[in-house]
C-alpha cells in the first residue's frame, strides 16, 4: 500500500477525540489545502458541534469570504491577476494610501501584490484579511438594444486585522476619485456590513479615521458606527513626521440589527433591509 493511500485512509478513520481531529485539520492548514481542511472540520463538528476551536477554524475557511457581492451595478470582486495594474496604481498613489491605510503599513512591492493575488481565495486563512476590488458596471455601447456592460475598477474594500476568536475585523474602504466616492461608498458600506454580520457572523467591525479628515468621521458615525475613542498622537505622518490623532469607531452586531438608519439606507441603496437578522 502506497504512502499517499495510507494517509488518505487514516484521514477517513473516526478520531477518538477533538484533539486528534485538530491535529489532522491543522496539518491541512500547514499544507495550505484549505478545501480539505474545511471538509475535515465539518466532519469533526458532527461529533463535537460546539467545540470552540473547531468553530474558529471553520470561520477561517468560510466560503462566504470568497463569494461574489453584487448590488445595483456595484461589484465587490475577488482580486485576480488581471487586477494587478489597478492595484499597483492604488499603491503608487501615496495620498490615497495614506487615507486608506493610516496605520503606516508598508508599501507593497509588485511581487508581494502578485503573490497575494494567487492566494485570494482563502486570504483569511492565509493572511487574516479579505480584499475586494470595487467595480461598477459601465455601459459600453448605449446604441445597442441590449446594452453591454463592462466592469470598471474604482476602489478598494478590505477587512483587515481579522481576529478569529473575537469575531472582529477592521473595515477599510477607499475610492480615489471623489465623484465615484460620493456615489459608491455608502453602497459598499452596506454590502460589507451585510457580509460581515449576516453571512460571516462577525460580532464587531471597527474603523480608524484620521482626525484631520472630519468629513470621513462624520460619515462613519452617521452610517451607524459609534465613536469609541480618540487616539491622541497615535500615528506619525511619514512625509511631515508630524504626530496625528485618529478616531476609533466601532459597531457591534446588536447595534447593527437595531439601527433604523442602516435599515433605511440599505432599503434605498441595495433594495433590502440588511438589519433583518437571518433565521
Amino acid at each position: 500500500m502506497s504512502k499517499s493511500h495510507t494517509q488518505n485512509v487514516s484521514e477517513t478513520q473516526p478520531k477518538s477525540n477533538a484533539i486528534e481531529w485538530l491535529a489532522l485539520i491543522d496539518e491541512q492548514f500547514r499544507k495550505q489545502d484549505y478545501h480539505q481542511a474545511r471538509n475535515l472540520i465539518l466532519k469533526a463538528l458532527l461529533i463535537f458541534p460546539n467545540y470552540a476551536v473547531l468553530l474558529d477554524r471553520l470561520l477561517m475557511v468560510d466560503p462566504h469570504w470568497s463569494k461574489p457581492i453584487v448590488s445595483r451595478g456595484i461589484h465587490l470582486a475577488i482580486p485576480t491577476e488581471s487586477d494587478f495594474s489597478f492595484l499597483q496604481q492604488c499603491y503608487d498613489n501615496e495620498a490615497f494610501m495614506q487615507q486608506l491605510l493610516p496605520m503606516g503599513r508598508k508599501k507593497q512591492s509588485a511581487e508581494a501584490i502578485l503573490h497575494a493575488l494567487k492566494k485570494s481565495e482563502f486570504s483569511v486563512a492565509h493572511y487574516r484579511s479579505m480584499h475586494r476590488i470595487i467595480k461598477k458596471a459601465v455601459c459600453s455601447n448605449l446604441e445597442q438594444p441590449l446594452a453591454q456592460f463592462n466592469l470598471k475598477p474604482i476602489g478598494l474594500a478590505s477587512l483587515v486585522d481579522i481576529q478569529i476568536a473575537h469575531r472582529r475585523a477592521e473595515l477599510l474602504i477607499g475610492i480615489p476619485d471623489q465623484a465615484e466616492r460620493q456615489r459608491a461608498t455608502a453602497v459598499v458600506m452596506m454590502l460589507i456590513m451585510d457580509l460581515s454580520f449576516n453571512q460571516i457572523g462577525l460580532h464587531k467591525l471597527t474603523s480608524l479615521v484620521l482626525a484631520n479628515n472630519p468629513h470621513s468621521q462624520r460619515s462613519t458615525v452617521a452610517i451607524g458606527f459609534t465613536q469609541e475613542g480618540l487616539r491622541r498622537q497615535h500615528l506619525c505622518d511619514p512625509q511631515t513626521r508630524q504626530w496625528m490623532d485618529c478616531y476609533e469607531n466601532g459597531i457591534v452586531a446588536d447595534d447593527f440589527y437595531h439601527n433604523p438608519v442602516i435599515a433605511r439606507i440599505s432599503r434605498r441603496l441595495i433594495g433590502r433591509n440588511i438589519t433583518v437578522k437571518p433565521v
